[in-house]
């Protein structure tokens, strides 16, 4: 049985400039002239312009959550019940939410459970949580979102978000080990979430008016630690931008277009996780992935714009993608590519209707 994405839905919590962000959280009467100054070209180097977030930046450093609207149970109503007036109710028969960080201190029932209640879904199968996944974790929610579709004939939701800025670290303290350590991490990540209408053939037919076939998907891990937790604080490795595209590229994205006798050159649309700028450039080498300016220009166009967003980044790309206005795409192809911490790496393979 065929199976779809029928419709794509994003959510950003308040935007700020970067440069804003370093005025007010590392002002010049707290860490001195110079250091402002050094920050401030930090945060120009990292490429990022803005950054969504849902931390309350006047509360800093207390980490606290900003609006009880950006709490990820209402963001996923927010989400489900998009999809539910699409549809309706009775068509969804399976949800699955993954992250890996989240202003949700109350961990049980878990998020998908609250939001099955909160939602009135009747679901025929349990409510999955994947937590913990890298930035892979939306495309293994979509994948057994797909295996349900095939299964049983119904539409699933995919519910995929990160609040990274949950687990910033701020001190003034010059001197502690972590406060440089920290500080690429921060000016990288950024807050967000992405739903995704996943729907069999026959309530496409009914439903759908265009969207993306998924012809395949692979998943696949590789153990690093370039990207991991160390006493709370979120830190990325000097070797993150070398190890990781590589690993990717042989790993799941030349088996995947092997397997569909495709080249890079037939992939028009890359729905790609963006790890970064330098992570990003890796697969333009030939030897990596080849892939061109063009075929990255979406995913780099973001990163600029809203930052790394972790677990939904990638599915911001195919959102993009997915709300464009400039006519038919039908036959079109394209790679959705999440990767991250662990490292566990996603790849699916989609086609236009």
């Amino acid at each position: 049985m065929r199976v779809y994405i029928g419709d794509t839905y994003s959510i950003l919590p308040e935007v700020y400039d970067v440069h804003y962000l370093v005025d007010r959280i590392y002002p010049v009467e707290k860490v001195g002239e110079k250091t402002n100054r050094l920050l401030h070209k930090l945060a120009k180097s990292v490429g990022i312009k803005k950054k969504p977030l849902v931390l309350d930046i006047d509360s800093v450093p207390q980490i606290k959550l900003k609006k009880e609207e950006y709490h990820p149970v209402n963001w996923g109503k927010e989400i489900i019940n998009r999809f539910i007036q699409q549809i309706g109710k009775e068509n969804i028969g399976f949800l699955s939410v993954s992250y890996n960080i989240a202003f949700n201190r109350d961990y049980l029932p878990n998020i998908a459970s609250r939001l099955v209640m909160e939602s009135g879904l009747k679901l025929d199968v349990f409510p999955e949580e994947i937590p913990y996944y890298g930035c892979a974790s939306g495309i293994f929610s979509l994948k057994n979102a797909v295996e349900y579709c095939r299964k049983h004939n119904k539409a699933a939701v995919v519910f995929t978000f990160d609040q990274c800025s949950q687990v910033s670290y701020f001190t003034y303290d010059q001197n502690d080990p972590f406060f440089k350590k920290t500080l690429k991490s921060y000016f990288l990540f950024s807050d967000g979430a992405v739903g995704l209408l996943v729907l069999p053939e026959s309530l496409m037919e009914k439903f759908g008016k265009k969207g993306v076939e998924i012809e395949d998907i692979v998943l696949t891990h590789h153990p690093g630690d370039t990207i991991k937790m160390e006493k709370g604080k979120f830190l990325l490795s000097k070797n993150l931008k070398d190890e990781v595209s590589p690993i990717v590229a042989d790993k799941a994205l030349k088996p995947l277009l092997n397997k569909h006798q495709l080249t890079v050159k037939d992939i028009e649309e890359w729905a790609l996780h963006q790890g970064g700028f330098t992570v990003l450039e890796k697969f333009k080498d030939p030897q990596i992935l080849g892939l061109s300016d063009k075929q990255l220009s979406r995913a780099e166009e973001l990163l600029r714009t809203y930052g790394n967003l972790s677990s939904p980044s990638c599915l911001l790309v195919l959102d993009s993608f997915f709300h464009e206005k400039n006519g038919s795409k039908k036959g079109k192809k394209g790679v959705i590519a999440g990767f991250g911490a662990g490292y566990y790496i996603g790849a699916a393979l989609y086609r236009w209707i």
